[in-house]
């Protein structure tokens, strides 16, 4: 079966059908039988909009120079209700232009050329941005008006599958990626590094027979962490026209760590408890040299609910510590509150980082996206911004300020939804002091549905 027949049929990518459906009493819990993700702010929206007079309420820092972005899944298609997942879509950008203290455009458009799936994530690297998806497909170059191009990222001459979650080492200026394509390659995985000029540096290749959904990585000063968690892919799903992958009790959780710069392709792997995550927070190695993954974890997902993620088990951030001589590993539970869609400084991955900041949910059974915590992991301690009744927030990016002197002083930003009037807002928080509310409010003029990741472009 080739890579774009398996994607549609599989629902990871040609925009539309992806598989959910036999939980749908689940939803009971929601107040209705219909499919979740299609309702409400999760619903897509249709029209292509650019819009240059935009209220702000407050001031936008002037050192804000740029374009914030997010991208995720939009079915332009009315799709089947009952197999519909969250995951699937054409990949839709929304971007704000931000310009000496000036809001100077909202837009949204589809992303198109290379891939019209690439719907979760938006990048910048080597002075390019790079729309984003997993499991086989290609990276989208954007361009500053946030148009899609016929350009090859990354590999030359050859289109190549990517990752939605590279991670970007500050110090070499390298971007890491695990990356799979069960379409092409089915026992094994990509661990590939894209070079500080935006060129393919090195594939290598990886057996994985588990076929665990490698949504995720992340590096360390001396490994590429690789997750075999709790879901795997299912024929079962994927011969019904489900979303492809499962819970699966059967499966040993673990956590490898390859070593970056030896060549070796031998994994040192650790036993967990049953686990899936989409994103951590971060890794790092401890002074003693041992691994440090702080992730956003879930116990069961994908089990009884096929359309999405949010039903079974909230997600909680979890440490895991990882004892390299001894192979051991010790896990904790350091909140119990329903948390997603963490970020750090952009420079800290794979480095030890005091401060983390996470979209949270007052109701872990039916997610509200209601504040933004900040955990301060030196002090054990956390602060908390509620966007308010009726308001429901989206992941928030931290952008550093000029000139910064420590890791938390800069700018949380983050699209929110206003029911009231069913249109959303981007708002500016100052992230050293999150208690004192939005520096500025940005008026859109219409929705930002429910998405995945984005990033801050500095022009």
């Amino acid at each position: 079966m080739d890579r774009r027949k398996f994607l549609k049929i599989s629902g990871l990518g040609v925009g539309g059908s992806i598989i959910t459906g036999l939980g749908l009493s689940r939803f009971e819990d929601f107040g209705s039988k219909e499919n979740y993700y299609l309702q409400g702010n999760y619903a897509p929206v249709k029209e292509l909009i650019k819009e240059t007079n935009l209220e702000v309420i407050g001031s936008i820092p002037k050192d804000l120079n740029g374009l914030f972005l997010r991208n995720g899944p939009n079915p332009m298609v009315e799709p089947n209700t009952k197999k519909h997942h969250w995951f699937t879509g054409e990949g839709m950008l929304h971007g704000v232009r931000l310009d000496s203290g000036n809001a100077l455009w909202y837009k949204n458009t589809l992303v198109s050329g290379n891939d019209s799936t690439a719907n979760t994530s938006v990048i910048s690297h080597a002075d390019k941005i790079y729309a984003l998806v997993e499991a086989g497909g290609f990276p989208v170059e954007i361009d500053q008006d946030m148009n899609s191009l016929e350009t090859k990222p990354f590999y030359g001459d050859s289109n190549a599958g990517f990752t939605a979650h590279p991670k970007l080492d500050a110090s070499t200026g390298e971007m890491h990626a695990m990356c799979y394509d069960y379409a092409n390659k089915f026992n094994n995985i990509n661990y590939v590094v894209i070079g500080n000029d935006g060129n393919h540096k090195k594939t290598q290749e990886i057996e994985f027979p588990s076929k665990s959904m490698l949504h995720e990585c992340a590096i360390t000063e001396n490994y590429m962490l690789v997750f075999d968690l709790a879901v795997t892919f299912s024929f079962y799903k994927l011969g019904r026209g489900y979303f492809p992958f499962s819970w699966n009790d059967d499966h040993q959780s673990r956590i490898g760590l390859l070593n970056r710069h030896n060549g070796s392709k031998e994994v040192q792997w650790f036993k967990i408890d049953p686990a899936y995550f989409f994103h951590t927070i971060n890794a790092y190695e401890d002074a003693s040299g041992n691994v440090v993954v702080d992730a956003a974890n879930y116990e069961r997902i994908f089990d009884t609910d096929w359309n999405g993620p949010f039903t079974e088990s909230p997600s909680q951030l979890t440490r895991w510590e990882l004892n390299v001589k001894s192979g051991s590993s010790k896990k904790n539970r350091m909140d119990d509150r329903s948390i997603e869609f963490p970020r750090i400084h952009p420079d800290l991955a794979g480095k030890y980082n005091q401060f983390g900041y996470l979209l949270a949910s007052s109701n872990s059974s039916q997610p509200n996206f209601s504040s933004i915590v900040k955990y301060d992991f030196d002090k054990n301690s956390s602060t908390e911004y509620t966007f308010g009744a009726g308001h429901m927030g989206a992941e928030p990016v931290f952008v550093p300020s000029e000139n910064s002197n420590s890791e938390d002083e800069g700018y949380l930003l983050s699209f929110v939804y206003n029911q009231a009037d069913d249109r959303s807002d981007l708002i500016v928080l100052n992230a050293q002091d999150l208690n004192s509310g939005p520096r500025a409010r940005i008026k859109l003029p219409q929705r930002v549905p429910y998405g995945f990741h984005g990033t801050w472009v500095t022009l």
